[in-house]
Formats: structure tokens, sequence, C-alpha cells
């Protein structure tokens, strides 16, 4: 069953604030709120019911409650805003900076992982007035809107000026897909320590060749995900429209001939190119700000959703649902 989550729910986790750069820092409360929601729990809503294998100052690692495998993410060097994420079959321990080591060990679509797959973490942070999270789960999928903002003062989600490429203000998606196989999509794969926030096949990894079921291992897998934008592409203004119905799909990835949907993410054409604010007002919702991107949309079908925070020109805006026909 999935569940929602959310900054403002009764008991939700309380995040150390800081206005320093420092990865380890926001990383820190990143850990937290995965933590919380995945493992633990709170308040009066369940844990997803994922596990938690190992975790340091530079390193956590949580398994899937459907045992599809384990999913790293750590701290890969002393500078940037960069968070790099491995998955694997099997946990065998980390290596000196906390890096998973397990079967089938991987990061990315390039073969030997050359090209790890990275997201920003700063200012997840930065200032409780203008900073939120928000979290759809379930045992084997987890979606996450995260929105930074490094300035103390809420901002409408209404332009391109809001928000930063390198920061942290995008969607992520993490577990299995529609047939239990385990991904992580969003960031950008590469090197960089102020990794772009792409919602795509710029930024994945997949642990298994969905056609053949063998672990991607040393190799590299090609990947696509169709609709989803991989180079920028400007958003554009809705006019103040509010739409009667939404027409909802969801999103898929292909590799090797093969087509998986992801769990919890629903699109309508019409939007997927509009700030994340006009979306909320285009279903009946409000303005949405940097503080606000966790309002909970009702579509009249008795569901929970929300706008998945995007980066205007890195990817396409989604809403995230418990919605049962999407999972």
């Amino acid at each position: 069953m999935a569940r929602l989550y959310h900054r403002d729910q009764a008991g939700a986790p309380e995040l150390a604030y800081s206005t320093a750069f420092s990865v380890a820092t926001h990383f820190a409360a990143l850990k937290i709120i995965l933590k919380a929601c995945l493992v633990y729990g709170y308040g009066a809503v369940p844990a997803a019911g994922w596990e938690l294998t190992y975790e340091s100052d530079r390193s956590l690692i949580l398994r899937t409650g459907t045992r599809s495998g384990y999913v790293c993410f750590f701290i890969p060097g002393s500078s940037g805003y960069a968070v790099e994420v491995w998955l694997a079959a099997t946990f065998d321990g980390v290596d000196a900076v906390g890096k998973i080591r397990g079967v089938g060990a991987r990061s990315g679509t390039a073969a030997n992982s050359a090209l790890p797959q990275r997201f920003s973490v700063v200012p997840l942070a930065y200032h409780s007035s203008a900073t939120t999270w928000a979290m759809v789960a379930d045992e084997g999928t987890a979606v996450i809107s995260l929105n930074g903002h490094p300035a103390p003062t809420p901002a409408e989600v209404n332009s391109s000026s809001v928000g930063n490429q390198a920061y942290c203000n995008f969607t992520l998606y993490c577990g299995d897909d529609s047939e239990g196989d385990l991904i992580f999509v969003g960031g950008m794969n590469g090197t960089s320590t102020s990794p772009s926030l792409s919602f795509s096949s710029s930024g994945f990894t997949a642990l298994k060749h969905p056609g053949s079921g063998m672990l991607v291992d040393v190799g590299a897998i090609s990947v696509v995900t169709p609709g989803l934008i991989t180079s920028p592409a400007f958003h554009t203004d809705l006019g103040g429209v509010v739409l009667p119905h939404a027409y909802l799909q969801p999103v898929a990835w292909i590799s090797g001939g093969v087509s998986r949907l992801l769990r919890g993410i629903a699109v309508d054409a019409r939007v997927t190119h509009a700030y994340s604010s006009h979306i909320s007002q285009a279903f009946g919702g409000p303005p949405l700000t940097t503080r606000s991107m966790n309002t909970v949309l009702t579509l009249g079908d008795g569901h929970d959703y929300l706008v998945g925070r995007s980066f205007h020109s890195h990817s396409i805006s989604t809403l995230l649902t418990t919605n049962p026909e999407f999972w």
C-alpha cells in the first residue's frame, strides 16, 4: 500500500537547518527524511517497510522491503554539492568512503560505472521558512520531491528564476519498477560536484537488464525514458487556466526493447512543461512556493496527489500519487 509522507504531517522529522553550503550538513537532513519515511515511520504514519542496512556520516544504505536489492547514498568527495547513488544485489560491506560492496554494485549506465549517478543535496535544509519535502512510498518504491531554496523567504515556483539546476530542486525515483526490478532515476550521470537536476535517462541506474534479468554488472546499459526531458527545454506559463479534468498516464523506461513503468508517478501531457505552481492551480490547488510544495491535491478520485518538484529546464512536471492505478 502506497502512503503519503510530507514535512507538515504530525510527528514528521525535525531537520537541523544550516546556511552552510556543506554537503555533509544537507546530506544529514536527507538521511533523516529517508529513514523516517522508509524505515521508522512517525506520528500516526507507518513506515513504508524498508530496512536500514548501514549508516555513517558519509553514507546511508537501505534495502527495499521487497528484497529487490540495496540502495547506497554516499558523499563522493570533500567539495561540491553531490551525493552519489549505487545499487547492488547484495551487501558485502563498504569501502573507505562508505560506498557499497556487493554483487552487481553499480552507478549510472556506463561500463564500469565510469559516469556515476549523482544529485545535488544543497540547500535542502538551508532555511526552515523556505524549504520542504514530500514523498509517496510503499515497501518497494519511493518517489521523493525535495525543495531547497537559498533564501529565507519562500518564492513562488512560477518562473525560470526560482531555483537552480545545481541546487536541490528535483524529484527522485528510488526502488522497484512495475516488474519489481531495482532502478534509480534523477540527477545526472557524470563526475560533476554540482550535478544538474534532471529526471530522465540523463540520471539513471538499473541493477538488471529488463529483458534478460541479468545483472548489468561491469557492462553498459542503454536506457531511454520517452517523454522525459534529456536536454533543456523551457517551461511555459499556463495563463491561469483551470482544467475541468485530469487525463493521467504513467511514464516508462525502455532498454533492450523492453518497456517498464515507473510507479507512483502520473503525468498529464497538457501540463508537463508548466511550472509547478501553475500545475497546482490548473488542478484547482493553490499557488505553490518553495515552502508549500508539499501541498496535497485532490482530483476528485479519493486519492492524494503532489506536484513533483522540477527545475524548469531539465525535467518535465509530474504528479506524485498514492492512486493504486499507478502502483
